[in-house]
């Protein structure tokens, strides 16, 4: 008959090691089998005899030692593949997220980096244009209200906008996609 583990056969180091040689090959082979990756399978095998050693004194074979290592290293790789897939499903649903706010912060960065040369260049129009710029785009007001506030022909308010607008227009043409 087979060997069987005995409760509290594996208390000495000794007698571990003895498990562990006649054994690992057969629990690696099913571990491979299973990932088709030494290095996984080399993990899942010693994950399976650090578990066996950490249970010895309360573990209970019934049977050869080799099924009760071949069912462990099946269920390893079934926990293993759950786990993976689980893995990959909380990928799959925060990288989107990820993407999202990373193309966010772009456009965050973009806006500001716009801003900030509109800031520079509306500072760099003729002193008409750049009053008549500001009141109708910075605070809203209509071309009437500004002809009103600067004693301008509406026309000329006109004249200002349309000029600053093409300045503007020019200078940021790298922002026009």
């Amino acid at each position: 008959m087979p060997p069987v583990i005995a409760p509290l056969l594996i208390q000495t180091d000794k007698s571990f090691e003895e498990l562990y040689h006649s054994h690992w090959e057969k629990v690696f082979a099913v571990c491979y089998q299973g990932t088709r990756d030494l290095e996984q399978a080399e993990d899942l095998m010693h994950e399976i005899f650090q578990s066996l050693w950490e249970r010895r004194t309360q573990l209970r074979v019934e049977g050869p030692v080799t099924h009760y290592l071949v069912r462990a290293a099946k269920l390893k790789l079934l926990a293993h593949h759950r786990d993976s897939a689980n893995r990959r499903q909380i990928f799959d649903q925060v990288m989107p997220q990820k993407v999202s706010f990373e193309e966010t912060t772009q456009r965050q960065v973009d806006y500001h980096l716009l801003s900030e040369r509109v800031s520079e260049l509306v500072a760099d129009l003729p002193h008409p244009c750049q009053d008549v710029f500001v009141m109708s785009r910075q605070e809203g007001m209509s071309n009437k209200a500004i002809a009103a506030s600067l004693v301008l022909s509406e026309k000329t308010v006109e004249y200002h906008l349309t000029r600053a607008l093409r300045f503007l227009g020019k200078h940021l043409s790298e922002y026009q996609h």
